[in-house]
């Protein structure tokens, strides 16, 4: 039996989703500038593998602003079967320093990405595309765009901690006046 999509899933998402969103602002907001360059500590007990332990807190933002509005366009715009490539819109961060500027621009950003995928409809929700050598249907996949930017704010939570600011709970949405999902 073939599970489709259906409008209350997506609509289901798109309150999670925006919910995220504030989150991540929230956990940014105590973030100074200068821990934006700040790496993972590096020792036999933290060691994260060698791709992980270059990452920062701003090249995580970085990856948050680039990524997601290139897969939201790129499954709303393409055919069926489409094979989501790689983002090339750079130049959205062109002389975008780290810190509260790149956080800015994630405000910037996002708004236009949730615009996109409030545009989506239930024949959008059930094509398909090919990312990394799977197939999803854009439901699908968008849900692994949750599970993306949720590992990533795992990252950014301990690159916080270790440099000594608690950030804020992760599951205290900032939403607390409407049923989320």
């Amino acid at each position: 039996m073939e599970n489709k999509a259906t409008i209350q899933e997506f609509n289901r998402f798109l309150s999670i989703h925006e919910q995220l969103y504030l989150q991540t602002l929230k956990l940014l907001k105590d973030v100074p500038d200068e821990v934006f360059k700040s790496t993972p500590i590096d020792n036999d007990v933290m060691y994260l593998g060698t791709r992980v332990n270059t990452i920062n807190i701003g090249g995580l933002i970085r990856h948050f602003v680039l990524a997601e509005i290139h897969w939201f366009q790129a499954m709303k715009e393409g055919e069926n079967g489409l094979p989501i490539p790689k983002p090339d819109n750079a130049s959205l961060l062109e002389n975008i320093a780290d810190g509260k500027e790149l956080v800015e621009k994630y405000k910037e950003v996002f708004p236009k990405g949730f615009e996109i995928l409030k545009s989506y409809t239930e024949e959008d929700l059930n094509k398909t595309v090919s990312f990394m050598g799977r197939t999803y249907s854009v439901m699908a996949f968008l849900w692994i765009t949750f599970g993306h930017h949720s590992y990533h704010l795992g990252q950014v939570d301990m690159l916080m901690r270790q440099n000594g600011i608690y950030p804020a709970e992760y599951m205290e949405w900032p939403n607390t006046s409407t049923l989320i999902g």
